[in-house]
């Protein structure tokens, strides 16, 4: 009976026993902890955006420094981009298998 509980929990369905095997593979598991590492790396680059965007708005912020802060933000931008589409691609290229299953 427990055993049943914890499928439960895990929100398996054993009607459909090809789609319990795509969730356990380790396929999946695998791209799910890239994709979670992948927001990781998202957050900290959003983090140090944020530190800067406050330096920013400093009064006694030199233009050299706005410069280079903002020089900085652009490619902590452009990280935060490349990031996102490799989650989108991950994302979608699990939609293809599942399909192609």
């Amino acid at each position: 009976m427990e055993y049943a509980n914890a499928l439960e929990k895990l929100g398996l369905d054993l009607v459909q026993p090809p789609r319990l095997g795509r969730i356990m593979s380790e396929g999946a598991e695998t791209r799910r902890e890239t994709i979670r590492r992948l927001f990781y790396l998202i957050t900290i680059a959003a983090e140090n955006a944020a530190a800067l965007a406050v330096e920013g708005q400093s009064r006694r912020l030199l233009p050299e420094d706005a410069r280079t802060s903002a020089a900085n933000l652009l490619e902590l931008g452009i990280r935060i981009e490349i990031l996102s589409s490799a989650i989108t691609e991950l994302i979608e290229g699990a939609e293809k298998d599942a399909e192609a299953v």
